[in-house]
C-alpha cells in the first residue's frame, strides 16, 4: 500500500478508537482529579493514587514541553544548520541560477547569489546623498 496522509478506512478507525479513548481517559482524570476520596471509596473505589499527582503530572508535562520548545528544539536546529562558509549555504540541488534575459521581458525567478546579498546588506558606498 502507498504511504499517504489521506484517509482510509484502518486509520479512521484507528483514529476514532484513539479519540475515544483519549476522552475516556480525560474523563476518568478528571473524576480522580475533582471528586473526594471519601466519595470513591463509597463507591468501592479503594486504590486511587495521591491526588498531588492531579497537579504534578500536568506540571510535569508543561515544563517538559516548554523545555522542549525553548531549549531543546532551537539547539538541535543550530546544530543541523550549516556553516556561513559551507557550500551548501550557496548552493544545492533546488537552487536557481542566474539566466540570461530577453531586453523589455519578465525577467525569471532565480537565486541571488551570496556574494550580492552580502555586498547590498554590509558594503557602504561614501555618496552624496546617504539616502541613495
Amino acid at each position: 500500500m502507498e504511504h499517504t496522509p489521506a484517509p482510509y478506512g484502518p486509520r479512521s478507525v484507528y483514529g476514532y478508537a484513539l479519540y475515544i479513548g483519549s476522552n475516556m481517559l480525560f474523563l476518568l482524570f478528571l473524576v480522580w482529579a475533582v471528586i473526594p476520596d471519601q466519595i470513591l471509596h463509597s463507591l468501592g473505589l479503594t486504590y486511587w493514587p495521591s491526588k498531588y499527582w492531579a497537579v504534578a503530572i500536568p506540571i510535569w508535562a508543561l515544563t517538559a514541553l516548554a523545555t522542549f520548545a525553548f531549549i531543546i528544539y532551537p539547539a538541535i536546529n543550530l546544530t543541523i544548520t550549516p556553516d556561513i562558509n559551507d557550500i551548501a549555504t550557496i548552493r544545492d540541488k533546488h537552487s536557481y541560477p542566474k539566466k540570461e534575459t530577453i531586453p523589455g521581458g519578465i525577467p525569471p525567478v532565480f537565486d541571488i547569489p551570496i556574494t550580492e546579498v552580502c555586498r547590498k546588506l554590509y558594503l557602504t558606498k561614501k555618496r552624496s546623498n546617504k539616502y541613495c
